[in-house]
């Protein structure tokens, strides 16, 4: 997304997913340089959809392979990493770590990340836009930098591996259903074909009754669900933001990532959030529309 020097995000957010996920690579960088190194204040994990990481970058300062973006399709790719809240003299000393606004290195995008509670924030990011199909194998240190930082924030290292290789194995290829959706519901026969049920989960947030389904919006509570992997969620979804009415100007739902609590662990998936007020509906308390 192109955007003007003028235009700035309130509040300021930074999505990180290469050597940033190290704060002491941060500050390393910063103190050489004079600049303060604590504007860069880290939220949580969050993804952005759509992307997939990749090392077609070179940097020479670092003499190796850097992590880069490169845009792919949502429901085939989606990549990890750090959400911070960042101050106006941290944005330019990121600005001048990165390149922008120099068109041989990276330049400053605003993408939509996604929290562990579903949310979309608009956010700063840096990506580099190669003119040719490239690969540069990184350094043991720089590959630590990003894996340490995963490993931290309880996130999958699958999308670093498959940059690491060149090969793009990663796949985002799970889904959160919580209403008609679910086995046994009204509308299961829409997963049956392409979908097979890994498992119940449950995400943060508050259930309301909206009629014939029902809705999640953002909240402290905790809604119940099953987890699904998708044969091509790329397929899946096209068909599943149909049935939500997801996209569009005046959306009935939106397709966020969120993150799912499950008996196995904590994983990231799909799932709809309800996109209009709720204030003339009853919130359905069990969070359980069974």
């Amino acid at each position: 997304m192109d955007m003007s020097e003028e235009t700035h995000l309130e509040p300021m957010l930074y999505f990180g997913y290469g050597s940033n996920l190290d704060n002491a690579d941060w500050a390393k960088w910063c103190h050489r340089r004079g600049r303060n190194p604590d504007g860069l204040k880290e939220l949580g994990p969050a993804w952005i959809d759509g992307y997939y990481l990749t090392f077609d970058y070179y940097s020479g300062s670092r003499e190796c392979g850097a992590a880069n973006l490169k845009w792919l399709a949502p429901g085939r790719a989606a990549t990890p990493g750090a959400l911070f809240e960042i101050d106006k003299e941290t944005l330019e000393a990121l600005d001048r770590k990165e390149g922008h606004p120099n068109p041989k290195y990276y330049q400053r995008e605003i993408v939509t990340a996604y929290t562990a509670d579903g949310q979309a924030h608009q956010a700063y990011t840096y990506i580099h836009y190669a003119n040719e199909d490239n690969f540069y194998p990184t350094s043991n240190e720089y590959e630590g930098f990003i894996r340490n930082g995963l490993e931290r924030l309880d996130l999958t290292s699958d999308w670093l591996d498959s940059a690491l290789n060149n090969v793009l194995k990663a796949k985002f290829d799970l889904v959160f259903v919580y209403g008609t959706l679910m086995e046994g519901m009204s509308r299961h026969n829409e997963m049956e074909d392409d979908c097979k049920k890994v498992c119940k989960g449950t995400v943060q947030g508050e259930l309301y009754h909206l009629g014939g389904y029902p809705g999640l919006i953002p909240g402290e509570g905790v809604v119940h669900g099953e987890v699904y992997r998708a044969t091509d969620m790329f397929q899946v979804i096209q068909r599943l933001d149909w049935i939500e009415g997801a996209g569009g100007e005046n959306p009935l739902f939106n397709r966020v990532i969120q993150q799912v609590d499950t008996e196995d662990g904590k994983v990231w998936a799909y799932t709809y959030h309800y996109a209009n007020s709720v204030n003339s509906f009853e919130r359905i308390l069990s969070g359980n529309w069974r």
